[in-house]
């Protein structure tokens, strides 16, 4: 990894943009409780033209030193948009979540831009959830906090993900829609429930309920860990333990499938 990470030179990020490198893919988030798809991720990934697929964790990093994650921010919103349009036309009203980072929010004409391209679809805002990671959130300077608030006060909604420690307090004046949580917290919730909490929702999860955020258990591996998500009284979850991420158009056709499957195992309960 690193001997790729030497490789990768400002000038790639141009090519890459050039030649359609860049690519969104989709991820579904999945009612819990009902089987049923409520939303999905738009995921970035990079098709580097020497060396191939490179991971989020590789290219994002280099990406941020460059000082042009915000143009792949801008791609991930224009396309995540334009899916929430086309399976709108299905009849499908999920919302779609797309990353940001910290560094995003320095960008003052993020929420026009955001607005641009809802209006140019004849699109709501709340179609559109940002996540962003709560250690982020909280480390937010004067100015970006500014730019979240003009964000969200359009209609847009945000998504925080964990570890834990803004669902016991009130986020002052930004509202948030949904918590998240993956990894060791999510472990950590599950083994604190079968070392005797004898069913009881455990605190972290009932708090986001009672200040009505939704609650998702993401990057789930295993039937196992959906299991436990479902125990400690999670809304939903994503992870491939569903599906992986794809191209739109097999998202669209492997949700049309999925649907008569989750009408069963409602009518089952």
């Amino acid at each position: 990894m690193v001997s790729r990470a030497i490789e990768l030179q400002g000038g790639d990020i141009d090519i890459a943009f050039a030649n359609e490198e860049f690519v969104i893919v989709y991820q579904p988030k999945i009612d819990l409780a009902t089987g049923s798809v409520t939303g999905t991720e738009a995921l970035a990934r990079w098709y580097h033209h020497n060396l191939g697929e490179l991971p989020p964790s590789l290219f994002v990093p280099f990406l941020l030193r460059q000082g042009r994650l915000i143009e792949l921010t801008r791609f991930a919103l224009t396309r995540g948009i334009e899916a929430a349009a086309a399976w709108r036309l299905e009849g499908h009203r999920w919302p779609v979540h797309v990353n940001i980072s910290a560094e995003d929010l320095f960008y003052e004409g993020l929420a026009q831009f955001v607005s641009i391209r809802l209006r140019s679809h004849g699109l709501p805002p709340d179609v559109l959830r940002l996540e962003l990671r709560e250690v982020d959130l909280m480390s937010l300077r004067p100015v970006q906090r500014h730019n979240l608030k003009t964000l969200l006060a359009s209609g847009v909604t945000l998504a925080v993900q964990g570890p834990a420690t803004l669902t016991h307090r009130d986020c002052e004046d930004i509202p948030v829609a949904e918590f998240q949580l993956k990894g060791p917290a999510l472990l950590a919730l599950a083994t604190a429930l079968s070392a005797g909490e004898g069913g009881k929702m455990p605190a972290v999860i009932e708090a986001a309920k009672k200040r009505g955020r939704e609650t998702t258990a993401i990057a789930l591996e295993t039937n196992d860990q959906v299991e436990a998500a479902r125990a400690l009284g999670f809304d939903s979850a994503t992870g491939y333990a569903f599906a992986k991420p794809m191209p739109l158009e097999d998202f669209l056709y492997w949700a049309s499938m999925r649907e008569p499957e989750a009408t069963r195992r409602v009518g089952s309960r």
